[in-house]
C-alpha cells in the first residue's frame, strides 16, 4: 500500500486555509488531518467542527478528524453532519461510550477510528477493533508530552496494533501515527506496519524547505529506506 500523508492543517497558515489546502494538493497529500481540541483532554484549543464544511467544499481530499476532547458524546451530534467519507478518531481514554460513538460515525457515513495515547494498553481497544476503519497510535501524548523517538514499547504497540487489525478481520484498515512524526520515526513506524503519517513540525513545517519540498523528501526517504 502507498504511504498515506496527512498534513496537519493546524500547523499551517490559519489565515489562509484554502491556500494551505492547495499546497497540500500540489504536494501530493493523501488526506488532511484536522485536530479538534477544547482543553478538556489536552491543554489547548484548536479548530472548531463548524470549519469542516468549508474544507469539504474546498477540496476532494479526504479529511482525517482527530477528536481530542473529554466525553466527546457531549458534542457528537454537532460533528455527525460533517462525517460523511471522513475518518473520525475518538480517543479510547476520553469516553465510556466508545462503541456507541463509533457506530454513530459509521451510520452517518463516516469512517470510524479509535485513537490511543502511547501509555494506553491496546487491550482497551480490542473490543472495538471490528468497528473501525482505522486505528491511530500517538507517539506522544495528545496535545502535549515530550517528543521522543519510537522506543521498544511503541515498537511493540505498533506491531501488535497491526496484528490486531488483521486478527479481527480488518486487514484493509489503516494504521495511523501522529505526534513527532519525523523522517526517522516515520520510517520506523512504516517498518512496523503503519501506513498513514500525520505530518507537522517534525517533518514538513520547518526551515529545511517548503511543505511540498519536505513532503517530497519524506516520500523519497520512505521509498528508499
Amino acid at each position: 500500500m502507498r504511504d498515506l500523508f496527512a498534513p496537519s492543517i493546524m500547523c499551517g497558515d490559519l489565515l489562509n486555509l484554502e491556500e494551505e489546502i492547495r499546497t497540500y494538493e500540489k504536494a501530493g497529500a493523501d488526506m488532511i488531518h484536522f485536530d479538534i481540541m477544547d482543553t478538556t483532554f489536552t491543554n489547548t484549543t484548536m479548530l472548531p467542527p463548524l470549519l469542516l464544511p468549508a474544507i469539504h467544499r474546498a477540496t476532494r481530499l479526504p479529511v482525517d478528524v482527530h477528536v481530542m476532547v473529554d466525553r466527546p458524546e457531549r458534542f457528537i451530534e454537532t460533528l455527525l453532519p460533517y462525517c460523511k467519507d471522513t475518518y473520525v478518531s475518538i480517543h479510547i481514554e476520553s469516553t465510556k461510550e466508545i462503541q456507541n460513538l463509533l457506530k454513530a460515525i459509521k451510520q452517518a457515513g463516516g469512517r470510524p477510528s479509535v485513537a490511543l495515547n502511547p501509555g494506553t494498553s491496546l487491550c482497551m481497544v480490542e473490543e472495538v477493533v471490528p468497528l473501525v476503519d482505522m486505528m491511530l497510535v500517538l507517539l506522544c501524548n495528545a496535545g502535549s508530552g515530550p517528543k521522543q523517538d519510537i522506543d521498544e514499547q511503541l515498537s511493540h504497540k505498533l506491531q501488535k496494533a497491526k496484528m490486531m487489525l488483521e486478527q479481527y478481520g480488518k486487514p484493509g484498515a489503516l494504521l495511523e501515527v501522529d505526534g513527532n512524526v519525523s523522517f526517522e520515526n516515520a520510517r520506523r513506524a512504516k517498518s512496523l506496519g503503519a501506513n498513514v503519517f500525520v505530518l507537522g513540525t517534525a517533518s514538513i513545517y520547518n526551515d529545511k524547505g517548503t511543505v511540498p519540498e519536505n513532503m517530497g523528501r519524506l516520500r523519497e526517504y520512505l521509498e528508499n529506506n
